[in-house]
């Protein structure tokens, strides 16, 4: 039984690679983008969450988040590769 459940999970269709990120709320239109509510990384990039939690749904706050990084885009992505979608494992406020 052990064996067979070591089969199960081990062999699975896709990889679920978690990133680190560090970076900001804003709304989508201080960056023109028409998503309510952008995570912008300190590297500049722009990520979609696809559940930003009340409490950080505040323009301005700084935050660190462990999350995937989806191949998806959202509405609101533009040409330049910004607006793919971010699930969020973890978030906390950034120190």
């Amino acid at each position: 039984m052990a064996l067979l459940s070591f089969f199960l999970f081990s062999c699975s269709d896709e990889d679920i690679y978690i990133s680190e990120l560090r970076g900001t709320i804003v709304e989508g239109a201080t960056v023109s983008l028409s998503c309510e509510y952008i995570f912008q990384t300190d590297g500049g990039r722009y990520y979609v969450p696809t559940f930003l939690p009340a409490q950080y749904k505040q323009n301005g706050a700084l935050v660190f988040i462990k999350g995937e990084i989806l191949d998806e885009l959202s509405d609101c992505a533009n040409l330049s590769g910004d607006g793919a979608f971010i699930r969020i494992e973890q978030i906390s406020t950034a120190n």
